[in-house]
């Protein structure tokens, strides 16, 4: 009996379509992305049940005839290259001709498509991989694709698939990853019936990030440019005082194509590292526009992942202009009024949600504040009252608008008081706090963390010229089994430090001289914390060894909360601060100072309104 057997057509297409379509959003991805690549400058989503029942994408593109239409479920069928040498100069978002095909194969797909100059156009249907109906119908140009019942004949897949609250929220955030990669299309997406947000295609990032991610987003966006003969790259990244707790919002499109890549999250994090806590990422959106002869979009199924020719080149650009636009601007935390929520104000704002008359005088408001602010954007108005119209219109996305507006008007930002600056410590609260007055503006200074952010730089300054002192009695320290060999291993970055020690055998060694900076304990438990992270085995993976341990220098050797300091030491701690690289946040991402203006505590306390 034969070992190989030759697999029929119908069984061909369920594996194909395995490795294309893993769950509902794979058809959403797909979907879209055609109707992108058929120059639709409207594309509308919908969809039921986080998409298992039902899919639809309807698009006003350049559509199919007859027979385009009935060949696009073949396997391998495409429009988008013709020879091998197009592999490597892919200027579309779809290119292997499997999209189609892969999904029929696993659900039932309704198709009505119609050119420009058709007098109709045409209808087909296909279940389980096989085309069932195909007939002349009146349509718009463009495309419409239903899907439903999706993996009704592979139900050990359908099975895999999460609750479709989970599935939904897949498609939601690939929705508004592609609806930030084309400003110029107007996307519609509808959620069980009802609109979950709509862009007006004008073009504007801005606008898409305002109405997909919210004011609090993009009160805090920082923007930047990079340029040379080989690529463009525009990024949108967020101060570190705003941050996630994963890393969805690393947002990275080459050539219009929402991709994921190691380098780049790297570059990312390597940029903030320092200025947002442990656990905690930073908020990056990224534009990058190469030579498609430069990356290889064929290196995973659904074409999510990217490679870049030189690796260093895209991490270099990516990270010096990061680092760059974060060292030109000012992250200092404002403290504003609307921080705080007062019981009264609670109360008023669920009468209003549950007032039409209110809600809708409330929603004009709104509106005309936004024109105020966008006079030159009247689509994008008219785009947020139809969504309003055609959907449950929220009031906090009402609020949220207010907010943008104040937040507008607002332009005067805080700024570190230098040394020419009329400024005034006014004293220490919880002897942790100092408080310095500056015109308009409070500062409120951690001193621990305004220290450790002094002694880092310092420290980090004078890493290849770091002096040990010696020790007045040797410093026995006991190791474990096997730290001898990482010892050894690293005797160059311990030296670096101001290290001297030697082997004294039975598993321990002494220390003969020790970091000038620290006292004799602080260095002994030092060595061993060192020890200790060079035993990680995912430490060299994650951070930097001797970033980490200057940190620890740096933390160790810094004035303490409630440490008393007198009005000299503060303002010595208060002009070194100043000359910092980074006055923003300690080593370990906390911030060193927050701002509140007159004119937001006057808020508060209701002196203006």
């Amino acid at each position: 009996m034969n070992k190989i057997n030759l697999l029929d057509d119908e069984l061909i297409n369920k594996i194909s379509a395995g490795e294309v379509v893993e769950r509902p959003m794979s058809i959403v991805k797909e979907l879209v992305e055609n109707s992108i690549d058929a120059d639709s400058k409207n594309i509308t989503i919908e969809i039921i049940d986080g998409g298992i029942p039902y899919i639809k994408v309807l698009d006003d593109g350049c559509g199919m005839n007859e027979i385009d239409a009935v060949l696009a479920f073949g396997r391998h069928a495409t429009s988008k290259i013709k020879s091998t040498d197009d592999l490597f100069n892919i200027g579309t978002l779809g290119f292997r001709g499997e999209a189609l095909a892969s999904i029929a194969a696993i659900s039932k797909v309704l198709l009505k498509t119609k050119e420009e100059n058709s007098l109709y156009g045409t209808l087909i249907n296909v279940e389980g991989g096989k085309i069932l109906k195909k007939v002349k119908c009146g349509c718009e140009k463009g495309c419409s694709v239903e899907v439903k019942d999706v993996f009704y004949n592979t139900p050990a897949r359908r099975k895999f698939l999460k609750r479709p609250s989970t599935e939904a929220m897949y498609i939601t955030d690939m929705v508004a990853k592609i609806a930030l990669s084309r400003p110029d299309i107007s996307f519609r997406y509808i959620k069980d019936k009802r609109m979950e947000f709509m862009t007006s295609g004008n073009n504007s990032v801005n606008e898409v990030i305002l109405r997909l991610y919210g004011d609090e987003l993009y009160s805090n966006l920082i923007e930047t440019e990079y340029n040379d003969e080989y690529m463009n790259i525009k990024i949108f990244l967020c101060k570190p005082s705003y941050t996630r707790g994963n890393r969805n919002m690393q947002i990275l499109f080459v050539n219009g194509r929402f991709v994921k890549n190691k380098i780049y999250t790297t570059a990312v994090e390597e940029a903030y590292k320092t200025l947002i806590p442990v656990n905690r990422y930073p908020v990056v959106i990224t534009y990058l526009n190469i030579d498609p002869k430069n990356i290889d979009v064929n290196v995973h199924p659904t074409k999510l992942e990217v490679k870049f020719s030189d690796e260093k080149e895209i991490f270099d650009s990516i990270y010096k202009s990061i680092k760059n636009a974060l060292n030109r601007s000012n992250l200092i935390p404002t403290i504003r009024h609307d921080m705080f929520t007062y019981a009264d104000i609670t109360e008023n704002k669920v009468e209003e949600k549950s007032n039409p008359k209110q809600l809708n005088m409330i929603e004009e408001e709104s509106t005309n504040k936004i024109l105020e602010v966008y006079p030159n954007n009247k689509s994008f108005v008219s785009n947020v009252k139809e969504s309003s119209e055609k959907a449950y219109f929220d009031y906090n996305d009402v609020n949220a608008f207010n907010k943008e507006i104040e937040n507008t008007h607002i332009e005067n930002f805080n700024t570190l008081p230098d040394e020419r600056d009329d400024y005034k410590i006014v004293g220490v609260i919880f002897s942790t706090y100092i408080i310095v007055e500056k015109d308009d503006v409070i500062y409120l200074v951690d001193q621990h963390a305004a220290h450790e952010r002094i002694l880092y730089e310092k420290f980090m300054n004078m890493y290849n010229n770091v002096q040990g002192k010696q020790t007045t009695i040797p410093i026995l320290i006991n190791i474990e089994p096997g730290d001898d060999v990482i010892i050894n291993e690293n005797i160059e970055l311990f030296n670096k430090l101001g290290y001297k020690f030697e082997s004294f055998g039975n598993n321990s060694i002494v220390l003969r001289e020790v970091p000038v900076v620290l006292g004799q304990p602080e260095s002994r438990q030092l060595f061993i914390d060192i020890i200790d992270k060079l035993k990680r085995d995912d430490f060299n993976k994650d951070i930097n060894l001797k970033e980490e341990t200057i940190i620890m220098m740096a933390c160790k050797k810094a004035v303490k909360a409630m440490d008393s300091l007198s009005k000299e030491e503060i303002n010595s701690l208060f002009n070194d601060l100043k000359v910092t690289e980074n006055p923003y946040t300690c080593p370990h991402g906390r911030p060193v100072i927050v701002s509140i203006k007159k004119y937001e505590l006057e808020k508060m306390f209701k002196r203006i309104m």
